[in-house]
């Protein structure tokens, strides 16, 4: 499953967005990024997809109150969202039996607000046909269907009881840190320690997850020339360079909460195929994970050295050849390893300007520049990447040279200040 165009009308701070996700040539897989300023809404936007994925029922359970969802000022009281979905044929399987031609077809959610509260409403709704997307995406008893969608506290440890109850459900679990901020990761630690178990108890099963699990993650993910160690009762142990180990408890947020989102994202692609085509090795005997679906992380750079934001694209999009992987970011690093038609900018709150995709000799230029670069770009706006102190040092040097140069002598005051403000003008380039 893939989503090719996201729908937004007046929802949160969206009065109309309307995404086209295709790549060309039908393909959708690959590295998509969301910029924008802080509150854009660039995490309103991946909750509204979670929404739409996984329909009225479920969407319910993660977001038990939709106030305030629908846009001041929307005609009606009224917003929807829809996505168009994509199915594989092969991968995603229909619960009941009907026409189908595998082709491209709506998942549609309405809000509609009255007096007492907001109703989330699925097209089809009870007494009528079931449209594909009850069938399919959005039925407990379809095969396939893959998605999962993280927010940007992806703690390991650590739950409220509220946030424990969804982390056990089979469809609720895959998004819950996206809705709640007090959610964990900790389903995954249990898992890892349930697998080594297994293992030792001779499961041929677990002992395969295990294994494929442990190569994936050791295929050049880390960073430092940190190692993944092993898997015990103790969870997931790492190795730096110097022979330390490291359990789970003693990690950097910036490795644990990418271990265990790698970690759990493999979790639930197990769980959604089976083990079985779930993974194949390429020219190069590298294992990758060939199935497909959509995989919505939120500030994907949250905990990461830039060197490792720098790489975590490639690696996911190397590692995961057949995901769509949707992300927002504050980093331009992370926007490099975006694909054709990959890179869209939400405008600045308040702004009349529409959300967009950025052209192609935007992307081209993010791409291909540097860090500094990019962030003057239409992805992030910055109309300088020096600091406030920089900028006004540069200019207030730059009026006593001008002053020197026209052959006026500077006074001991100036010249005692133009040696101060030296340190501004420090970089080789042109003031």
């Amino acid at each position: 499953m893939y989503i090719d165009r996201i729908t937004l009308k007046n929802i949160r701070g969206f009065e109309n967005l309307e995404f086209d996700l295709c790549r060309g040539d039908a393909k959708y897989a690959g590295w998509t990024v969301f910029t924008g300023d802080n509150g854009a809404g660039k995490s309103s936007l991946l909750k509204a997809i979670a929404v739409a994925l996984t329909g009225r029922d479920v969407a319910r359970s993660l977001q038990p109150s939709f106030h305030r969802w629908i846009r001041e000022g929307a005609e009606n009281q009224e917003s929807k969202i829809e996505l168009m979905i994509v199915p594989e044929k092969g991968t995603d399987e229909f619960s009941e039996k009907g026409q189908t031609a595998y082709k491209k077809f709506p998942a549609t959610v309405i809000l509609k607000s009255n007096e007492k509260d907001t109703s989330i409403e699925s097209s089809g709704g009870p007494g009528s046909k079931k449209s594909l997307a009850q069938r399919g995406l959005w039925s407990a008893n379809s095969h396939g269907w893959f998605s999962c969608g993280y927010g940007p506290f992806r703690r390991v440890f650590g739950a409220s009881p509220e946030a424990t109850r969804l982390m056990v459900g089979p469809t609720t679990e895959r998004f819950v840190t996206m809705f709640q901020e007090a959610a964990s990761l900790f389903e995954v630690d249990q898992w890892l320690r349930n697998l080594s178990h297994k293992k030792l108890e001779g499961k041929l099963a677990e002992s395969e997850h295990l294994d494929l699990l442990l190569e994936i993650l050791r295929d050049d993910l880390m960073p430092n020339q940190i190692t993944i160690d092993r898997v015990d009762s103790d969870g997931l142990w790492l190795k730096d360079r110097n022979g330390l180990q490291l359990a789970w408890s003693e990690m950097s947020d910036g490795y644990r909460a990418a271990l265990a989102l790698l970690a759990d994202i493999l979790r639930h692609l197990i769980n959604a195929y089976g083990i079985d085509g779930l993974a194949k090795r390429d020219e190069d005997g590298k294992l990758r994970i060939v199935r497909s679906g959509v995989v919505m992380i939120d500030e994907i750079d949250a905990h990461l050295h830039p060197e490792w934001q720098r790489e975590i694209g490639f690696w996911l999009k190397g590692h995961f050849p057949n995901i769509q992987f949707l992300v927002t970011t504050h980093s331009p690093i992370i926007c490099q390893a975006a694909d054709e038609n990959g890179l869209f900018v939400l405008p600045e709150p308040g702004s009349t300007t529409a959300p967009r995709p950025l052209t192609d000799e935007e992307y081209k230029k993010v791409i291909a520049s540097r860090p500094d670069t990019i962030l003057l770009t239409a992805a992030f706006g910055l109309q300088n990447t020096r600091s406030p102190r920089a900028v006004e040092g540069r200019a207030e040097y730059a009026k006593l040279m001008a002053k020197q140069r026209a052959g006026g002598k500077l006074s001991k005051a100036e010249q005692g200040k133009a040696d101060q403000l030296q340190l501004f003008a420090a970089t080789g380039e042109e003031l």
